[in-house]
């Protein structure tokens, strides 16, 4: 029946969610910074409204668009934590 297997979903779904963000807790992923927190926010966002993505007849789903929209936010925002990183060193003194 539909009421089964719509129960049985929101369960594995529910399950894989849990999942995710119990590797994100042990791996002591800090959601305080805005950059972790934006990315964790879209790629949910993404991946659960199912959002789909067409390209030149190419149609990527909410799982695909999720994931390469995590891996480009990933990059950007790993290139600018770098760079504020960079930024903020303080030249070494000489002796």
């Amino acid at each position: 029946p539909a009421a089964v297997i719509g129960g049985a979903s929101i369960v594995v779904f529910g399950l894989i969610a849990v999942a995710g963000a119990r590797i994100w807790l042990q791996n002591n992923v800090d959601l305080s910074q805005n950059g972790n927190l934006i990315m964790v926010a879209v790629t949910l966002v993404l991946g659960a409204g199912d959002f789909a993505l067409n390209i030149a007849g190419f149609t990527l789903g909410g799982i695909g668009t999720a994931t390469f929209g995590a891996i480009i936010l990933n990059a950007l925002l790993s290139h600018r934590r770098a760079k504020a990183l960079t930024d903020n060193q303080v030249a070494p003194q000489e002796s």
